[in-house]
């Protein structure tokens, strides 16, 4: 049932049944109370959570006293594909807003099927990369409408602050 479950999800499209049932095998499902904080912002746990049951919100410290709401996730969403993929803190926190059951691939048995099934492992990086194009696409489509709006003259020398940093000297 779970890797029919999974291979619905766009993180895990292509796959085979049998890939699917051996992602399975290493799964390891959780549950959280409303109100429980499931990943918070700043920390390197390098896990890739799926949401089996519930909702999550997405938020983010944008100063001392102030928290962003960033997204709000159900049933088949997944996160925390950001620092699974690359060794990173989290760039925000996830919190239940309802009793969640998750489950969780973790870094390590990714990395395993790297190096037993390099051509499944490249399809999962292949499908993170797109979830995370689609989220940038979004974004983009955003920050344009935000700059060409009404009150865009108030924010265009904001964006070419933000623009010359995020395309420009990139680090790893």
């Amino acid at each position: 049932m779970l890797s029919q479950q999974l291979t619905s999800l766009q993180i895990f499209n292509g796959l085979s049944d049998d890939d699917a049932a051996r992602i399975c095998s290493v799964l390891q499902t959780s549950e959280f109370k409303t109100g429980d904080t499931i990943l918070n912002e700043g920390g390197t746990v390098q896990v890739l959570w799926i949401i089996l049951q519930g909702n999550c919100v997405v938020s983010r410290s944008c100063d001392v006293n102030n928290e962003r709401i960033l997204a709000l996730l159900a049933e088949g969403d997944v996160f925390g594909e950001m620092s699974f993929v690359r060794t990173a803190p989290h760039s925000a926190s996830i919190k239940a807003v309802s009793d969640v059951k998750a489950c969780c691939y973790r870094r390590e048995d990714f990395l395993k099927l790297v190096e037993d099934s390099p051509e499944v492992a490249w399809q999962i990086t292949s499908n993170i990369a797109a979830v995370l194009a689609e989220r940038l696409r979004r974004m983009d489509t955003w920050v344009c409408d935000l700059v060409d709006g009404p009150h865009g003259d108030v924010h265009r020398d904001e964006w070419e602050n933000f623009r010359s940093a995020v395309y420009t000297n990139w680090t790893f």
